[in-house]
């Protein structure tokens, strides 16, 4: 998660809250790398779980500076939105940046993370809720209030949290 914005400057480490971001450009592609922190997560059912990314860098997004109108992005809009691949179509994801991180409902698993919540360690505070809970979920930590029954999706997906 970038907080705020980065500078268009290859190789510089670029410190946030959330990471450390690194924008690095060769041949006129840009990538963007997040640095992240160890992570900590007292409930050990998660510790293996697929939606931590241990990895200590991470290639987040690849791009040009190529200007392109909206209507470029509309068949991979539409892949994420309707692709029986896509991981968006299997988990109910819900989410929201908070001051010190943010809070994650994908599926079954609420997530609330810390960053830096002690030196250089990122804290992942997850647990299961029942489908009879999701609502309430919703409700308490994103101001969520849905006119009809929700019926949340829990497929396991490729989702990172």
């Amino acid at each position: 998660q970038i907080w705020e914005p980065l500078e268009l400057i290859s190789r510089k480490d670029q410190p946030q809250l959330p990471a450390v971001f690194r924008l690095i450009e060769d041949n006129g592609i840009w990538a963007l790398e997040k640095s992240g922190r160890k992570p900590h997560i007292p409930n050990e059912k998660f510790a293996n779980s697929s939606l931590l990314d241990k990895s200590p860098v991470r290639k987040m997004y690849c791009f040009t500076l190529t200007p392109r109108s909206v209507d470029h992005f509309v068949p991979t809009a539409q892949y994420f939105q309707t692709s029986p691949e896509s991981l968006f179509i299997h988990e109910s994801i819900y989410s929201l940046q908070t001051p010190t991180g943010f809070r994650a409902l994908v599926g079954l698993t609420d997530s609330e993370v810390t960053f830096n919540y002690q030196n250089g360690v990122d804290l992942f505070q997850m647990s299961t809720v029942t489908d009879e809970e999701v609502e309430k979920v919703l409700q308490e930590k994103f101001g969520i209030v849905l006119a009809n029954k929700c019926r949340p999706i829990n497929n396991k997906g490729n989702y990172i949290v």
